[in-house]
């Protein structure tokens, strides 16, 4: 997409650091670096201003539309990073012609909105996936907006000079206005060991954040600020039935978001699964008369190989498809541009073939299309009905479920390990934890969480029913383990200059998803009802998986192996990162467990220390 980075404040940084902070994000926007400051305005009264862009070059290819771009009135500076998919939409609402256009952009058409409506309505009004940096000369306010699923970064912080707003959270903390006070985040440091990244609206460092996905901020000219909530996944109070007449307006609302997705000036790739979602986008917009060509990556690593599954699924579509096989030995080689991608501590692992799958699209395009949002807008993970058929034990003190569990494992019946779990939530977050919580106790003896994770992992008082948890659930994946695999595909594809667009987390599929009644282990246990239902219609049934294999590969074996002189290294270092707050002889007592076997392994936990190392490493340090 684009990468963009800001300071408003009492003294400007030089221009020649502000640009040497640019040149971080250059590989999120490698076409073309625009610049702006408000020197001819500037007063003790308001505060200087400097932007900064990184262009990605999408819709409309000439100069005309370079960042940062000045409304037709002049009263609005605009940076977007992003995608306004509904642009057309609004052109044709605000009968705007091509007299009154400079440039054929989506941003182009943001900024006329700007005018036309101003800037509450227009952030009501726009869709798509976006981080917007909006200077009003007006009042000489900045606001600061973030789409509602989260897809797009926007970070910020505060110093005794002003505030900082980023794409790239390395564009802060190498900052001068920052670094010189920047303390490490307790709280974040908890969340990132247990969640394997810091989920906004946390960051690593204490005074800076990741802006909240469907909300903005508001700098003013004193420089306080203040945010809002502008789109939420909301429960309702009533709730349409998953009827065939449900199934229509799905599959109509596909239709007619999924063509907001390929509007581009250059050529548009996908991703491609073996499963439901990415195959349904791609299904769809064959349909509509769109020649697609779809990227996979096949290993020996993996458990179940997809690619066999997604190369039967494009024969059948008739698509283009390639296939990249994915090998131990590269992933050696790919290691350290691969920590390097990540501007913030990040320790899933399947962002390593992600990464080298965007590294061979760039090859071929600059947008590719994900089927990332389905999974937890309908149910796709089997894991909720685990939940569903567990919840019943909860109802009990925990002493009675481990007794009257005893007894059926006696008798040869089997019991989840939920039952040692205090809480439905407590269980819930352990499964979605790199390093269980026992680990952290023990890494950070007075670990203590953000209060957004808390609130994320706490199941309000009023929720009882079964339909009440599903929601929940639902929620809880949304604005956690959602987030973290947007972060992971934004990052990874920025790296090699490819914008990846979402459709699915249109802001229409994401409301429409909030009216239907959950029925997951209520009355059927068919995860993604509605989607496989859609997807049969296009696809026979027998060509796609049922349930959802992930997008990883046997870590265990590349750390003792291709990895374990790099791991080890890194690990057994008497310099560790945040050695003030996590006990290294923990970490060095894991580590020779992990290599003599000796208990139970939790290879994804080592990882995450060991990616918060070389985050230091290549990232914080150099």
């Amino acid at each position: 997409m684009c990468g963009l980075l800001g300071e408003f404040g009492k003294n400007p940084s030089s221009k020649i650091k502000f640009n040497s902070l640019l040149k971080l994000s250059e590989n999120r926007g490698p076409d073309m670096a625009g610049y702006y400051n408000n020197l001819d305005v500037k007063t003790d009264q308001i505060p200087f201003l400097q932007f900064g862009f990184n262009r990605l070059s999408i819709l409309d290819l000439t100069e005309n539309a370079n960042q940062p771009i000045i409304s037709k009135s002049s009263r609005y500076v605009v940076m977007c990073n992003g995608e306004i998919t509904n642009y057309l939409d609004l052109k044709n609402k605000m009968g705007l012609k091509e007299e009154d256009m400079r440039s054929l952009s989506d941003t182009e058409v943001l900024c006329h909105s700007l005018d036309y409506w101003g800037i509450r309505e227009t952030i009501n009004r726009i869709n798509g996936m976006y981080a917007i940096v909006i200077y009003d000369t007006n009042n000489h306010n900045i606001y600061l907006i973030r789409d509602p699923a989260g897809i797009k970064p926007l970070y910020f912080a505060q110093t005794k000079f002003g505030w900082v707003f980023a794409s790239q959270y390395n564009q802060i903390f190498k900052h001068p206005w920052f670094k010189v006070d920047a303390k490490i985040n307790e709280e974040s440091l908890t969340d990132y060991l247990r969640l394997g990244y810091i989920p906004a609206p946390s960051a690593l460092f204490k005074k800076s954040w990741m802006l909240q996905t469907g909300s903005f901020v508001i700098i003013n000219s004193e420089l306080n600020v203040y945010s809002q909530e502008y789109h939420m996944l909301e429960d309702r109070s009533e709730y349409i039935e998953t009827d065939n007449d449900t199934l229509q307006k799905l599959s109509n609302l596909l239709d007619n978001t999924f063509i907001d997705y390929v509007h581009s000036d250059v050529l548009i790739g996908s991703f491609l699964s073996g499963g439901i979602d990415s195959p349904l986008v791609n299904a769809i917009l064959s349909k509509l008369g769109h020649k697609m060509s779809a990227f996979t990556i096949s290993t020996k690593f993996l458990g179940i190989n997809e690619a066999e599954i997604a190369e039967k699924i494009s024969k059948y579509l008739g698509i283009n498809h390639k296939i990249e096989p994915l090998k131990g030995e590269k992933i050696k080689t790919i290691i350290d541009d691969h920590f390097s991608a990540f501007s913030e501590p990040f320790s899933d692992y399947s962002s390593i073939p992600t990464y080298i799958l965007c590294k061979e699209a760039s090859k071929h395009f600059k947008v590719l299309l994900s089927g990332d949002g389905g999974d937890e807008l309908f149910w796709g993970y089997t894991r909720f009905l685990s939940v569903m058929d567990y919840k019943h034990w909860f109802k009990y003190p925990r002493y009675q479920r481990l007794i009257w569990a005893s007894i059926l494992r006696r008798l040869d019946n089997k019991v989840s390990s939920c039952i040692e779990f205090d809480s439905i939530e407590d269980w819930v977050f352990e499964r979605q934890s790199p390093i269980w919580i026992s680990q952290v106790k023990k890494l950070m003896p007075q670990a203590r969480h953000s209060f957004f994770t808390q609130r994320l992992y706490t199941i309000p008082n009023s929720v009882r029913t079964s339909k009440e948890i599903l929601l929940w659930l639902r929620k809880n994946e949304f604005y956690g383990h959602l987030q973290r695999v947007l972060l992971k595909v934004d990052r990874a594809s920025m790296a090699h200059g490819i914008e990846v667009r979402v459709p699915f987390l249109d802001k229409r599929i994401i409301d429409f998803s909030a009216l239907i009644s959950p029925e997951l282990g209520i009355s059927h246990r068919n995860t993604k009802y509605l989607l496989k239902n859609i997807l049969k219609s296009y696809i026979p049934e027998n060509y796609y998986l049922q349930h959802k294999q992930g997008f990883s590969f046997d870590l265990n074996t590349l750390l003792r192996n291709e990895l374990k002189e790099d791991f080890t290294d890194t690990l057994m270092s008497k310099n560790l990162f945040g050695n003030e707050f996590i006990d290294s002889k923990v970490i060095y007592d894991m580590v020779n467990n992990f290599y003599e076997r000796k208990g139970i392994t939790n290879e994804w936990g080592l990882w995450t220390l060991f990616s918060l190392q070389k985050w230091s490493k290549l990232v914080y340090n150099n």
